[in-house]
């Protein structure tokens, strides 16, 4: 007995791994599908921002110390290289003085990737050498479509030139981590034309594609034109086409899919995402961040004027408890049940082409996922929506799963 509490004494002061994400919700203007929480701001604006951002992050610093360090980072947006060199230093700087102040051993002492977004015309030298500075590996790019009526529909604030322009600038200074992120059902968008820029970033070698169809989301300008019949987006056949050509062109290509729609190189799939689909605790820091930590679901308030004024007293005698602050000073702060946990836990696992491990369902629920789920799998498995691995430990969706997913996963929900 004696020996079992010294070995739960040890693990409970080994510190955690944590993914931790930074939304800056700053863009030069915003897009017509957009329904991110971002705007465009005056620099005073922005500079208020990121100080009650360094403020946000030296309170969890003190929460977190001893028992977290930082695996991942991403900086999110908004367009975050949007910020002025100045401000996008002084994040940088918080950054990296709040990775280091966590680190533990030299394995933890700074994050594995830290990846920032971008949009090409955003980008430039001075702001290269600060991300270099600062240890952030990984930029992501988003392109969107190589053809410019189709960018013009978007309401993109780029031409396919300035992107390129951009690409060759991160390259050429030592930036060797990009992903390009992709759409599909633009406005005007034909399968020619998708494959015509799924052929030219191709040619590019990024390290990572993420091709992800249009979503038209209610209270964008984009839903205003859909309610009136003037977004001419593609039919349902064509958007399959396209769906199946990625697959190919990519795969031809050297590029593995490994999540629904992302695609990479050996090696470069994207950590900070995948610590998300295994259900692995992440922080959210800035503007309407979300969380998911010690068991809770949080979000931070996503009005700009209550979050600057929330961080304007960092000694605030009443954040010296984390779970306080979480009760008090966040949005929705839930903690999650067990079969809530459960369902989360497939739910975002068979995203991955590699689905969700029945060994590591077990450890996390001391249940067996089989046996859990032994009144549904055999139909799904007769149905071929479902497959097993070679090794028998690991469970996920076929091509025909994918395209029906709602469903399958609709299967696991659990009884209350």
């Amino acid at each position: 007995m004696k020996n079992k509490e010294k070995a739960c004494r040890t693990m409970k002061q080994q510190a955690k791994p944590l993914a931790l994400y930074i939304h800056i919700p700053f863009c030069v203007r915003k897009c017509l599908y957009c329904d991110f929480l971002s705007f465009s701001s005056e620099e005073s604006q922005k500079e208020q921002y990121v100080q009650a951002l360094r403020k946000e992050m030296s309170q969890w610093k003190k929460w977190l110390s001893g028992k977290y360090y930082i695996k991942t980072v991403f900086i999110g947006g908004g367009t975050p290289t949007c910020l002025p060199a100045k401000l996008l230093d002084a994040l940088g700087m918080a950054i990296q003085d709040f990775c280091q102040s966590l680190q533990q051993t030299e394995k933890t002492k700074m994050p594995v990737e830290v990846t920032i977004e971008a949009n090409p015309g955003t980008i430039k030298k001075e702001q290269i050498s600060i991300l270099k500075k600062y240890g952030i590996n990984r930029v992501s790019v988003g392109l969107q479509s190589a053809q410019s009526n189709e960018l013009q529909a978007l309401g993109r604030i780029h031409t396919y030139e300035e992107f390129l322009k951009s690409f060759d600038l991160l390259c050429k200074n030592g930036i060797s981590n990009i992903n390009i992120d992709l759409m599909a059902d633009i406005p005007q968008q034909t399968l020619a034309s998708y494959q015509d820029t799924l052929k030219k970033v191709i040619a590019l070698h990024p390290q990572h594609i993420s091709s992800y169809s249009l979503i038209v989301e209610e209270g964008t300008p984009f839903y205003q034109m859909q309610q009136q019949n003037r977004l001419p987006i593609p039919d349902e056949d064509t958007d399959r086409k396209m769906y199946e050509i990625t697959q190919e062109m990519l795969a031809e290509s050297g590029y593995h899919r490994y999540e629904i729609s992302n695609y990479a190189m050996e090696g470069k799939e994207c950590l900070h995402n995948m610590a998300y689909w295994q259900m692995q605790e992440y922080l959210g820091l800035g503007l309407g961040a979300s969380s998911y930590f010690a068991g809770f679901r949080f979000q931070n308030t996503n009005r700009m004027k209550d979050y600057l004024l929330m961080w304007q007293k960092e000694n605030d005698a009443a954040w010296a408890d984390c779970s306080k602050y979480l009760k008090q000073k966040t949005k929705g702060c839930h903690l999650l049940s067990c079969r809530e946990e459960k369902e989360e836990f497939v739910f975002l696992g068979l995203r991955m082409m590699q689905g969700i491990s029945l060994s590591e369902y077990q450890e996390r629920f001391q249940s067996d996922f089989l046996i859990q789920y032994e009144n549904v799998l055999p139909k799904l498995f007769e149905q071929k929506l479902l497959a097993q691995s070679e090794n028998r430990d690991r469970i996920y969706l076929t091509d025909r799963g994918i395209d029906l997913s709602n469903a399958v996963l609709a299967e696991f929900l659990l009884d209350e």
